[in-house]
């Protein structure tokens, strides 16, 4: 009876000795070039019993068709659910963005206490060119500026629903959102920076404003996606909580007008998703019982 044992490169003589002691008194040993002393034919003869053959080997050989490698897109990018987090875990966070971020204040959304900087009509452009904008609570203000003085641990990033309404404004977009991105790591180091996709609209609104389209809005998150990779930012993919199955904005969480969410549905999902996708970190203050609690 032969009986085979595989032997791979990293074996040491001390490991080969170490087998042979466990095998039974008068067991024959044949070792092949890649075990023993580079002799295929070295044997070592004990009274002709059991063969025990030393052979080496190495990961199996696919065939072509049998497998597949994944793309390097906003399905792997995007931060993937890691526990809960408590509202509190917001206190030293701030929120940039524009007519979907104003609805936090519009609507006195429980954000822990973060700040939010939320504009009408925002895009990345006026945050790189330091345009005078009009917060709902403070009035006139450079975002740059409110957000420098605060020095926020974590920064939520969502620009895009305001400006991207008409076919061919995604290369401008993209291209001031990348310069936005640099001037606030530089502005904000240390600070964990969140990059939200874009969310998807109601089909009657997208018929209005072509930019909002499904397909257009698709492919401008993607590119969004390698951006906050790049960058060092993490990608939240909001169409995981807000798109349905034909992408778009999910009725029961849209506002009348169909690109902007419903006061409790709508800003409710987004709050749970934020808590459910906020950064690995053992100092988080995380929700009790959900996964990572100490209690």
């Amino acid at each position: 009876r032969s009986v085979s044992r595989g032997l791979g490169d990293v074996y040491k003589r001390q490991d080969i000795y170490a087998l042979l002691e466990t095998l039974p008194a008068g067991t024959r040993v044949m070792a092949d070039s890649a075990t023993a002393n580079g002799d295929s034919s070295a044997t070592a003869n004990a009274g002709g019993g059991t063969a025990v053959t030393l052979e080496q080997f190495g990961p199996a050989r696919q065939t072509a068709g049998a497998y597949h490698v994944k793309a390097y897109d906003s399905s792997v990018i995007r931060q993937p659910g890691c526990g809960q987090v408590d509202l509190s875990y917001f206190s030293d966070a701030a929120f940039l963005g524009d007519s979907l971020t104003v609805g936090f204040s519009d609507y006195s959304i429980n954000l822990g206490g973060a700040l939010i900087c939320g504009y009408t009509g925002v895009g990345p452009d006026a945050i790189v060119n330091r345009s005078a904008v009009k917060s709902s609570v403070r009035g006139s203000e450079v975002a740059m500026d409110v957000l420098t003085a605060a020095q926020p641990k974590k920064l939520y990033i969502l620009l895009g629903t305001n400006t991207l309404t008409t076919l061919g404004a995604a290369d401008r977009f993209l291209a001031y959102y990348g310069q936005m991105l640099d001037q606030l790591r530089q502005a904000l180091p240390g600070c964990v920076i969140y990059v939200q996709s874009i969310p998807p609209v109601r089909p009657q609104a997208a018929a209005e404003k072509p930019g909002l389209a499904s397909d257009v809005l698709r492919s401008v998150n993607e590119q969004l996606a390698k951006l906050a990779a790049d960058k060092g930012c993490v990608y939240l993919d909001l169409w995981e909580t807000f798109a349905d199955e034909n992408g778009n904005l999910k009725e029961m969480l849209a506002a009348p007008d169909g690109v902007h969410f419903s006061a409790g549905n709508g800003y409710g999902a987004w709050v749970t998703y934020l808590r459910n996708h906020a950064k690995y970190s053992a100092s988080n203050s995380w929700t009790m019982g959900s996964a990572y609690s100490a209690e």
